[in-house]
């Protein structure tokens, strides 16, 4: 490469990073904006946790009914849910299969 040419390169690459600079810098000024004026928004109200009942009442429940001569029904309650076994229901689903296990 000649010193001509390795010359021009450089003043181009130099150039160029003037040319960056200034857009970096009309980039900054056009979203650079007063932080005291900006309108501060409510903290969004947090959702309440729902509580689920402990998979070990739900168990204690169905083994309650099931010696009472319910098993046969406890099992379809576990079908109607999809499942073949307690461990496999979601928690969102257990106070529905304990208020259906109650109605026994």
């Amino acid at each position: 490469m000649s010193p001509d040419k390795a010359l021009q390169i450089g003043n181009d690459l130099a150039c160029i990073a003037r040319t960056l600079a200034e857009l970096a810098e009309e980039i900054k000024a056009e979203y650079d904006f007063d932080h005291d004026a900006v309108e501060e928004y409510p903290e969004e109200e947090s959702v309440p946790e729902v509580k689920y009942p402990d998979i070990a009442e739900v168990r204690s429940l169905l083994a309650e009914k099931s010696r009472a001569g319910h098993t046969a029904e406890v099992q379809k309650l576990l079908a109607k849910h999809g499942v073949k076994k307690l461990s496999e229901v979601p928690p969102s689903e257990y106070t529905v299969l304990m208020e259906e296990a109650r109605a026994l």
